[in-house]
Formats: C-alpha cells, sequence, structure tokens
C-alpha cells in the first residue's frame, strides 16, 4: 500500500470529506500547490478553485472551493473553506435553482461551481 496523508475538508457547516489520500492539490492564492505524505509543514491562503484528489496517479476526487485556509503537517491537510461543493455529485440545473434563491455572494459561487462542471 502506497503511503497516504490524511485529508479533511471542513466548511462551517460540516465535515465534507476526511479520509487518507495520496496527494492533495490546492489551489493557493499564489498558484495550485500539491501535498504529499510527509510535507513540510505549512500554512496556505487559498482562492477559489478546485481541490483535486489522487489516489494511484489519477484524480479520484474534486471539490470547488470558495477561498480558504490549508493546514498542511506531515501527517495530513485540513483544509477550511468558507464554501465547498462536490464537482463529482454536482448537478448544474440543481445549482443554479439553488443559486437563484440564494444570498448573492453564495449564488457567485454556486454559479461558479455550475460552470465549472
Amino acid at each position: 500500500m502506497a503511503k497516504t496523508t490524511q485529508l479533511e475538508l471542513v466548511t462551517p457547516a460540516r465535515v465534507m470529506v476526511q479520509k487518507a489520500v495520496e496527494m492533495v492539490v490546492a489551489p493557493g492564492v499564489e498558484g495550485l500547490f500539491g501535498v504529499l505524505p510527509r510535507h513540510a509543514p505549512l500554512l496556505a491562503e487559498l482562492a477559489r478553485g478546485v481541490i483535486e484528489v489522487h489516489e494511484n496517479g489519477k484524480i479520484v476526487n474534486r471539490y470547488m472551493i470558495d477561498g480558504g485556509f490549508a493546514d498542511v503537517t506531515p501527517e495530513a491537510v485540513t483544509i477550511l473553506a468558507e464554501r465547498a461543493e462536490d464537482l463529482d455529485a454536482a448537478d448544474a440545473a440543481d445549482l443554479n435553482t439553488r443559486a437563484d434563491a440564494a444570498p448573492e455572494v453564495e449564488a457567485d459561487f454556486l454559479r461558479a461551481v455550475a460552470a465549472a462542471l
């Protein structure tokens, strides 16, 4: 079994993801960065973009976040995001319907997620 790092993706409403993964690619404000097991400690500000979860050399999950912070340790990466959506389970029509009923800031994010599909 390959070495893994523990990924946690947390929003104010819930813990979206909590699992061991081989690599995480995150949208830092200064560009994309990857996190592998035994990564040096890092605290990074995140931009709106897609979190990619890699296993066996392939992207297995994608989550869009609306900025936040990544706390990286040699054993784990914790991503704290104001908003997040699972792109693999998202439906553009549902996102647009939710955006129509949401406050402006959230509606902007939901429309961005729908456009990313």
